[in-house]
């Protein structure tokens, strides 16, 4: 390892732990130092395939002196103690979004790097993506006037339960996306709440999880946001999602649709919207916000950068979050 370089460790490697592996791989600012998956078998086949360490434990990996930050990409249930392991011994932390899973465990989180003198920064992606970043900043410059409402919608595939076999609700696994960049864009804080869920589709399949959502926010200043999730989208949509954030202003209008992505892809079996803003693919490397995530993670480190993402906007997505979820259970409004 160079001297320039941090050493980081990875927890969980699963889905997204391999994507922040390959990148940490690419990256100049990184030397991958060892990886823990709770699984040994997973853990042993990613130590292998990114030519790193397989520590024994998450403990054993964080208290390595090679190591100066860690990745948490665990389930959200696991993100606690990895992390006020980590940010106790003053070693930076990237934790996938949500934050946690539960309000007392977020705000613990929050109390251990306000005593850290390392990084926190959570990995809300859709700050870093590039077509996000474009509209908050024609929206910053004045470009559509002053907004009055926004409409965003994310809708999977019913294929995601698969993988997630029905273990987090969907506005803190999806929505929570969303509410963080309404309120990103908003720039104000949320004063209520009114949600409504639908079951059936999924509970029929074993997964006692929603549906779909629908969420109308009111913020301080006035300003509405409506945030549709589902994840029920069927296995044959050629996008395999289907995503749009609508800001209306007083003078203007700005739309980002990311169904198709600019590029259709036919054949003679089907066609498909292949991926280029998300996570794609590009020589032989990962490309887009996931990148940009972990290139501002390592400017954190050496104080080039504040987070742009705090652990308090964290922790005000994820209570939004459960809000949307309150209110849908009780079917009234909830406010803050």
């Amino acid at each position: 390892m160079r001297e320039d370089e941090i050493g980081v460790g990875i927890i969980g490697m699963g889905f997204m732990g391999k994507a922040f592996a390959q990148i940490c791989n690419q990256l100049s600012d990184f030397s991958l130092q060892g990886v823990f998956d709770s699984v040994d078998s997973i853990g042993e086949a990613c130590a292998e395939q990114f030519d790193t360490a397989r520590f024994d434990s998450a403990a054993d990996l964080i208290n390595s002196p090679d190591i100066q930050a860690i990745i948490v990409a665990t389930p959200e249930d696991a993100h606690l103690e990895p992390c006020l392991l980590a940010l106790g011994q003053d070693k930076s932390v990237l934790v996938e979004k949500p934050i946690a899973d539960s309000m007392p465990n977020a705000r613990r989180i929050l109390d251990a790097a306000a005593g850290s003198s390392a990084t926190l920064l959570v990995g809300h992606v859709l700050r870093f993506a590039t077509n996000f970043v474009a509209v908050k900043q024609m929206i910053d410059e004045g470009q559509i006037g002053e907004v009055q409402y926004i409409h965003t919608r994310r809708l999977n595939g019913k294929a995601a339960q698969d993988r997630l076999l029905g273990r987090c609700s969907l506005p803190v696994f999806l929505g929570v996306h969303d509410y963080d960049v309404v309120r990103w864009i908003a720039q104000s804080e949320p004063k209520q709440v009114y949600a409504q869920s639908q079951f059936g589709v999924l509970r029929e399949a074993g997964y006692d999880v929603e549906d779909s959502n629908w969420a109308m926010i009111t913020f301080d200043n006035g300003m509405i946001g409506i945030c549709e999730t589902g994840w029920i989208l069927p296995n044959g949509h050629p996008a395999g999602a289907d995503q749009l954030v609508i800001v209306q202003g007083s003078n203007g209008r700005v739309e980002l649709d990311l169904a198709k992505q600019g590029i259709l892809l036919s054949t003679e079996s089907n066609a498909l919207f292949p991926d280029v803003t998300f996570m794609p693919w590009i020589r032989g490397e990962l490309r887009a916000g996931f990148v940009h995530e972990v290139q501002h993670f390592a400017r954190c480190i050496r104080n080039e950068a504040a987070p742009i993402i705090t652990g308090k906007d964290a922790t005000i997505a994820l209570e939004m979050a459960l809000k949307i979820i309150e209110s849908a259970r009780i079917g009234q409004p909830v406010v803050w």
